[in-house]
C-alpha cells in the first residue's frame, strides 16, 4: 500500500512536535520506551527542511505559535523566500537564545523552556514544537569541526548583513561536487586522503567513529530528544502528533545526510498520535 503523504496543516491536532531528520525505522524501535500512542509510517512532502517548510506552510495560521530550535524557521527574517513571521501568530526563537556553542546545536531541554514560555504567553494557541535532534551534530560525540548549516544561518541572522546564498556556496565546493557524482562516503574518504578538513560535522563524525559509530550516535540523539518530548508532553493536553520534517541517510549505499530527493528513507517519517486529557 502506498504511504500517505501528510500535509501537517490539513491534519487535526492541538500540539505538533517535529523531530528534525527523524527516520521512521529508528523512531519505531525506540519510541515506546518514552511515549504511548498509535504509530503510522507516512510520507513527508520533502526531503530537506528548506523545501519542506514551503510545502507544508503555504498560508497564514494565526491560531499557531511556532516554537523553533531550527533557524530555517524563525521570527526575525525571511530566508530563501520563506518568512515565518508572516505565517504564524508568533515564533519563539529558541535557536537564538537556547543555542549551546559547546555542542553546536540547541539542546532539547531549551526547546521545552520555549514551550513553557509559549504556553504562558499564548494559552489558547496551538503549538508547533520543532526540536533539532536527532539531526547532527551528535550530542554524545561533542562539538566536531565542519560548517553546520544551522550555525551558519544563526550567525547570519545575528549579523547586520543581508542573508545570502551561503548554502549554495558550501554545496559548490569540490567535495560536494564529488559526492554528488559518486557517494558521500567515498567523497569523505578522498577528502581525508587529500588532507582536506571536514566540510560538515557529519564528515567529522565519520572520521572519528565510522559508519556504525554514526548510527549509534544518531540513535543516542533520538533517545535524548525523546526523553525531552516525554517530559513536555506531561504538560500538554489534547491531540498531540509527533512526526518529522524528513528522514536521514546513515551510510545506505554510501550516502549520508539528506540531499537525495529520490531516496525513500528521506521521505519515510513517523506519525505518532497521542491523546491526553486534563
Amino acid at each position: 500500500m502506498k504511504k500517505k503523504t501528510v500535509y501537517l496543516m490539513e491534519e487535526e491536532w492541538d500540539h505538533l512536535i517535529i523531530l528534525d531528520a527523524c527516520r521512521y525505522d529508528y523512531f519505531r524501535d525506540l519510541y515506546s520506551d518514552y511515549l504511548e500512542g498509535k504509530l503510522e509510517r507516512v510520507r513527508s512532502p520533502s526531503f530537506h527542511t528548506e523545501k519542506w517548510r514551503k510545502e507544508v506552510f503555504t498560508e497564514e495560521h494565526d491560531d499557531v505559535v511556532y516554537v523553533s530550535a531550527n533557524p530555517y524557521i524563525n521570527g526575525r527574517a525571511e530566508i530563501k523566500g520563506f518568512s515565518a513571521q508572516d505565517l504564524f501568530h508568533d515564533v519563539i526563537d529558541v535557536w537564538g537564545w537556547g543555542w549551546d556553542d559547546e555542542l553546536g546545536t540547541v539542546p532539547p531541554g531549551k526547546v521545552n523552556e520555549g514551550v513553557r514560555e509559549a504556553r504562558r504567553k499564548y494559552p489558547d494557541k496551538r503549538l508547533i514544537i520543532h526540536y533539532l535532534q536527532p539531526h547532527a551534530p551528535y550530542l554524545s560525540l561533542g562539538k566536531l569541526p565542519g560548517k553546520d548549516s544551522f550555525g551558519e544561518v544563526r550567525r547570519d541572522l545575528g549579523s547586520s548583513n543581508t542573508l545570502g546564498d551561503f548554502l549554495t556556496a558550501i554545496r559548490d565546493t569540490l567535495g560536494k561536487k564529488f559526492v554528488k557524482i559518486f557517494s558521500w562516503e567515498l567523497g569523505w574518504k578522498v577528502n581525508r586522503f587529500l588532507g582536506f578538513p571536514p566540510a560538515i560535522p557529519e564528515e567529522s563524525a565519520f572520521r572519528k567513529v565510522g559508519k556504525e559509530g554514526m548510527r549509534k550516535a544518531y540513535r543516542e540523539n533520538l533517545e535524548i530528544v525523546l526523553k525531552s518530548v516525554e517530559e513536555i508532553i506531561e504538560e500538554l493536553n489534547g491531540k498531540i502528533i509527533v512526526t518529522a520534517d524528513h528522514g536521514e541517510l546513515l551510510g545506505e549505499g554510501g550516502d549520508f545526510v539528506h540531499h537525495d530527493e529520490n531516496h525513500p528513507l528521506l521521505r519515510e517519517v513517523p506519525w505518532l498520535r497521542i491523546e491526553r486529557n486534563s
